[in-house]
Parts: C-alpha cells; sequence; structure tokens
C-alpha cells in the first residue's frame, strides 16, 4: 500500500478500459485531478462517467490500467483498503441513495456518529447547518419517502458533507452543489 508523494495528482487515470460484455464503455481512459481542481465529466448518456466515478470509488475494478485515488493505486486494494479510501473521498449518487427507515436528520447524522467523537448536540447542531446550507432544513424529522428526488439528492450531499471527506464526487449534480459548497468552506 504505497502513497505517492503530494504533488503527484489526487486522482488519476491511467490508460483505464472497462468492458460490460461486448460493450466497451472506457477505452484507454487517461487524466488527472490535481489536489484543489474541480473537475466536470461530460457526454451524452452511456459514455462512461458513472462508471468513471464507479472505478473512483472501487465499486468496479478496470479491466486495464491503473486508478490512482487519494495519491494511492487503488487498482488492486482489497474492500477493507478501499474503506480507508471511501473515508477521504464519497461519492452523492443520482438516486441519493439515502437510508429509507432513517429521517432526513438521522441519515445526515449516520457519519458522524460513525466518528464517536461527538455528543447528539454537537451531531445535530451540524446535521442542523448542513441541511440549512443545502436548502432543506426544515425536513429534519421527515423520511425520504416524503422528499422530492431533487431534496433527496440535497439531503444526500449534506450526508456526504457530514463525513468531512478531502474529496466529494457527484453523480450529475444540481446546479447549486458546487458553488455552495465550496463557499461553505471558504468562509
Amino acid at each position: 500500500m504505497a502513497t505517492e508523494s503530494p504533488s503527484s495528482p489526487y486522482i488519476e487515470f491511467k490508460h483505464v478500459s472497462k468492458a460490460f460484455g461486448e460493450n466497451r464503455v472506457l477505452d484507454d481512459v487517461s487524466f488527472e485531478v490535481r489536489d484543489g481542481e474541480t473537475v466536470c465529466i461530460l457526454g451524452r448518456s452511456g459514455v462512461g462517467k458513472s462508471v468513471s466515478l464507479h472505478n473512483i470509488m472501487g465499486f468496479l475494478k478496470p479491466d486495464a490500467g491503473r486508478v490512482i485515488v487519494a495519491h494511492q493505486d487503488i487498482t488492486d486494494y482489497s474492500e477493507v483498503q478501499l474503506e480507508e479510501i471511501r473515508k477521504k473521498v464519497t461519492m452523492v449518487f443520482q438516486n441519493g441513495a439515502l437510508f429509507d427507515s432513517l429521517t432526513v436528520g438521522e441519515n445526515v447524522a449516520f457519519p458522524l456518529r460513525e466518528r464517536k467523537d461527538l455528543t447528539e448536540d454537537q451531531i445535530y447542531q451540524i446535521v442542523d447547518g448542513l441541511l440549512e446550507m443545502v436548502g432543506v432544513g426544515h425536513m429534519r424529522d421527515l423520511l425520504p419517502s416524503d422528499l422530492s428526488t431533487g431534496m433527496k439528492r440535497s439531503v444526500a450531499i449534506a450526508r456526504a458533507l457530514a463525513a468531512q471527506p478531502e474529496c466529494v464526487l457527484y453523480d450529475e449534480p444540481p446546479p447549486w452543489s458546487i458553488r455552495s459548497w465550496r463557499s461553505c468552506w471558504e468562509t
């Protein structure tokens, strides 16, 4: 588990290819993202945007090439090793991927409780601030089934930020999310 130097790219694809049967989605793709950069992958449906994100998170493995995340080559990492990377890099999925049986507030509190170093008052102070930031502060006690698709995505963004990751990946983010997230942490 060698760590590369911080001057290396934070995320890098080195000649990555990925196919599903006969459908070659990624074909010798290379790119890099440096610390602090905001990068957007654009393209029509089916060109590999989500597949690229899933390779970065380690949910998929490339058929060829190397995937570097958080300055580490994760291509051959085990699930246990990937858990450490996922503490640094998190992803907001298209559908939000919220826990249906937890309220909005409990969903956002989930990564905070896993830290085990915060009181319930501290957790809900952070939760309330994040929910306000994404525009759904008044929905803390609702269940995900009570929310629109856009509201679910906002809650998912708040939950991702609660984990205080180094990097957030968005699969089809709402237009306001990147601007709001950057201004929140820059002030």
